[in-house]
């Protein structure tokens, strides 16, 4: 197991308004869960007195919490390679992104209705072929989609969508959570922010990768909001050329 302290130190100088410490105490925090619960599953597994089904179970959490740690590492060393002035790799081909966005329509959905929420897939009928990273662009939808379930409250609305602009193609995320205030809307993509507000929130890096994958394509990224309606989470990728 990397050490929480080790894996924050080569960002702590460029996390604007926070100490050493303040990052050491979030990313610790955001490890220590997942490591709680392969210790738990680890310690059942033992007891021989639990049954077969009991113990798949725990199988299966223990690889769950595995994967949580393993994105959370990577999310660190994403956003270091990031903060370094260093651009993300990404591998652009065409790409029919209809196809990505209705597979995350899918994905979400399935996480969505334990929640009671709906999600809704808008996709313009005959949308243009993008250049872009398919495992990437998969990696920002799948991130926005699981921010919007994350804050839109039982039995709210989550909405993907994406039409053509011009020359690029243009996808919003949107929920029914409780929206944003003006001030906060700089500060959405500053690695973090969310973390020291609430905890529960996670680490607060996933929204500055996937803006850096959209930027690495040259594309763009914002969010629109207002109290009490929602956000919506925006970004634009280049359409392929026609001899592509």
């Amino acid at each position: 197991m990397a050490d929480p302290q080790a894996l924050c130190m080569p960002l702590t100088g460029l996390v604007p308004g926070l100490v050493p410490a303040e990052v050491v105490t979030i990313v610790a925090h955001d490890l220590r869960t997942p490591l709680n619960a392969i210790a738990m599953g680890a310690s059942l597994l033992q007891d021989e007195t639990q049954g077969e089904q009991q113990k798949a179970f725990m199988l299966e959490l223990i690889g769950r919490a595995a994967k949580r740690m393993d994105r959370l590492i990577a999310d660190l060393l994403e956003t270091g390679r990031i903060d370094a002035g260093r651009t993300l790799r990404v591998a652009p081909e065409p790409l029919p992104l209809g196809v990505v966005l209705q597979q995350a329509c899918e994905e979400v959905h399935a996480a969505a209705r334990v929640k009671g929420q709906t999600v809704e897939c808008e996709i313009q009928p005959g949308l243009p072929v993008v250049r872009a990273d398919r495992a990437r662009i998969a990696q920002v939808v799948a991130n926005l989609a699981a921010n919007a379930a994350k804050f839109t409250p039982r039995g709210g609305h989550i909405r993907v969508s994406a039409v053509a602009d011009g020359d690029e193609v243009r996808v919003a995320v949107a929920d029914s959570g409780p929206g944003l205030a003006p001030e906060d809307l700089p500060l959405v993509f500053e690695p973090y922010w969310q973390a020291q507000r609430t905890a529960s929130l996670g680490c607060g890096l996933g929204l500055k990768i996937a803006r850096a994958i959209v930027e690495a394509h040259g594309g763009r990224m914002w969010v629109e909001s207002e109290p009490g309606q929602g956000a919506t989470f925006v970004f634009t990728l280049p359409v392929a050329a026609e001899d592509e």
